[in-house]
């Protein structure tokens, strides 16, 4: 499965020494999309290797602090947030100054999903639970409300109009589109969902694996027109004889990429 970003919007933010302070970025709580996260289930070791903390998720854009801390506690994703030296980044001074006065207090954290759960998605149940996901990046970001929030802030001082449009043009920036899946990835990926098949069995992951290499595999020979769900009966996926089918599907596009 692709990365998934996730906002908690308005939360308490802490400040606990000069130039750090302390987040929640993720509770158990279910979300807008019917969604909830497992705080058992993170795992953070990768993400301590390279504790950057970024600002909506820009990644053209250097870091505007790190996580000095991070960890599970009282039921929520907590990390402690240090802003580097004054006058070292300019415009990580503004987003500093921005959180200090409380103008800003929203985390995003961006995952990789390892295992979930799907649910009934009824009025009080979550359509799917991550039950086990790895960290990739933690961002502070503005809410959708948040342009006029910004715009007291220049009234009141904490911020210059220069600082304030260097925020609000950072975020109107279009978000590169993801490079088209080379025909060498897709037959690699097919090579693994099929050994996945014959050692796992059709699980979660290998459904939402194989419907991701279908849909690239539709981009390739620009078929875009044809419902995935029309050659990967994903929901029927749930016998041995599975395996089978990749191995035919497999050869059906490698045969295809060859032609193209």
């Amino acid at each position: 499965m692709d990365t998934v970003y996730k906002i908690l919007e308005n939360c308490e933010v802490k400040k606990v020494g000069g130039r750090q302070y302390e987040f929640t970025a993720s509770t158990a709580d279910m979300d807008r999309d019917g969604e909830v996260i497992d705080v058992t289930g993170w795992d953070l070791k990768n993400f301590k290797k390279n504790p950057v903390i970024m600002f909506a998720h820009d990644y053209r854009t250097l870091p505007i602090g790190k996580a000095t801390k991070i960890g599970v506690r009282d039921g929520k994703l907590m990390n402690v947030v240090e802003f580097p030296p004054e006058g070292t980044y300019e415009f990580a001074d503004t987003v500093q100054r921005l959180v200090d006065a409380g103008y800003l207090k929203t985390e995003s954290v961006g995952f990789i999903p390892k295992k979930w759960e799907d649910g009934d998605g009824g009025e009080k149940a979550p359509r799917r639970t991550y039950t086990k996901q790895e960290l990739l990046e933690i961002s502070i970001v503005p809410v959708p409300s948040n342009p006029n929030a910004l715009m007291n802030a220049v009234k009141e001082g904490v911020i210059t109009q220069k600082q304030f449009k260097s925020i609000t043009e950072l975020e109107e920036k279009e978000t590169p589109k993801p490079a088209k899946t080379s025909q060498e990835q897709i037959i690699d990926e097919l090579d693994y969902i099929e050994s996945m098949l014959q050692e796992n069995g059709a699980n979660d992951e290998a459904k939402e694996i194989l419907k991701r290499i279908t849909e690239s595999y539709l981009d390739a020979i620009q078929d875009a027109t044809t419902p995935v769900e029309n050659i990967v009966p994903c929901e029927q996926m749930d016998s041995e004889t599975d395996s089978a089918f990749i191995k035919t599907l497999d050869e059906i596009i490698k045969e295809q990429l060859e032609v193209k």
